[in-house]
């Protein structure tokens, strides 16, 4: 069962779009093929327990942490503070830790592309640097970035030691290396194995508890790393995503962010669509977006006036369409679309050139209008 499952609940998510298909070129009809993609299940029933608790004993704090083992350094990236100012910065901050990249041995330093809205300081004692991550909620939040040696020649220990550590933060019980693979997600950071945890508890400043469910570990509710397509109409049961994909698209793979990816293309012209869950208020997403595209921000009488609904999951989402500046050298185009499914917040996003965006945008539509949660 996966470890993600719970964050995946309370948060923040993917929309999605259609069931029109377009008749292209000779008139010939659109082709499509069904799949279903596994949806990560809650791997503890306390985590179950807290999901119905009342909100007065809902978790207060919560920490995003990512534990990246590099040569005799183990590198540490924390983002804590309260869970409402922590939890619109999910997406953030995986966009974050998918730029990091390291110099080559011995020094084996890190740097990275900072999202919209945070903003570097100096490093001050055992921190290599400080981040702050502006934040609608109050103060800017604090993410660290630690180098601490790993002495040990036992990596899954290093990791299992400074995930209980982060636990016992935050007041939550320790878990035994037969529950790290479940609790944890494991990815590719610049070619090293990282950890990836979120956590939530009422500890000082910590959380746990709760790691994002896009990225469920283990066997069970995982989406494989190459996402090869199941074949139409075979059902993966009750804990599926179900989506129709346009025979135009063809399966892209999937980062730490997506729960599903596509990709299509023209020529030099490439467009990526993603289905992930995470957080956050839509205002917020939507200048994050915008942002992306080099575009200044909006407020909520212009994201009204931007926004419309569409079916997806079960549920209506909120859908935009974000164009790049006429004068880019690249001119890029958004859809995103934001939906409440499931006791999670899904996103579906197609971004790639303006011009096949356009082309693609009555199939994003069907494709969204597709997804189903059984």
């Amino acid at each position: 069962m996966s470890f993600f499952a719970n964050e995946l609940r309370r948060l923040p998510g993917l929309a999605a779009l259609g069931s029109l298909l377009l008749t292209l070129g000779c008139g010939q009809h659109d082709q499509i093929t069904s799949y279903t993609v596994r949806k990560p299940e809650l791997v503890d029933p306390t985590l179950a327990a807290k999901a119905s608790a009342p909100a007065a004993a809902a978790p207060d704090n919560q920490t995003l942490g990512l534990i990246v083992p590099v040569g005799d350094m183990g590198w540490f990236f924390k983002l804590t503070g309260d869970v409402q100012a922590v939890e619109p910065q999910h997406e953030a901050f995986l966009e974050f830790i998918q730029s990091i990249k390291f110099t080559p041995p011995p020094d084996a330093k890190p740097s990275w592309t900072l999202p919209s809205g945070w903003k570097e300081l100096p490093g001050r004692e055992m921190r290599f640097a400080t981040i702050h991550v502006a934040s609608d909620a109050g103060p800017p939040l604090e993410l660290s970035v630690i180098p601490l040696p790993n002495t040990s020649k036992d990596t899954q220990k290093y990791v299992l030691d400074n995930v209980n550590r982060w636990r016992q933060q935050l007041r939550l019980p320790p878990i035994g290396a037969g529950d790290l693979a479940s609790s944890t997600k494991t990815l590719k950071v610049d070619g090293h194995e990282a950890t990836l945890v979120s956590l939530v508890g009422k500890g000082s400043g910590q959380m746990a508890g709760a790691p994002f469910a896009p990225f469920a570990g283990g066997e069970s509710g995982s989406v494989p790393k190459d996402h090869p397509p199941l074949p139409a109409g075979k059902s993966g049961g009750s804990g599926d995503l179900r989506y129709t994909m346009p025979a135009e698209w063809s399966p892209g793979k999937p980062n730490a962010i997506s729960l599903a990816a596509f990709k299509v293309s023209d020529g030099d012209k490439q467009a990526e669509i993603t289905v992930s869950t995470a957080g956050g208020a839509f205002l917020a997403n939507v200048n994050r977006w915008r942002g992306q595209l080099g575009l200044s921000p909006i407020d909520e009488a212009g994201l009204a006036k931007a926004t419309k609904k569409i079916e997806t999951l079960g549920a209506m989402g909120d859908y935009v369409e974000i164009i790049g500046p006429e004068n880019a050298a690249k001119r890029e185009t958004i859809l995103g679309v934001q939906a409440e499914a499931g006791g999670r917040t899904w996103f579906v996003k197609l971004r790639g050139d303006s011009q096949l965006a356009e082309r693609e945008k009555p199939r994003f539509e069907t494709f969204v209008k597709s997804l189903k949660l059984p």
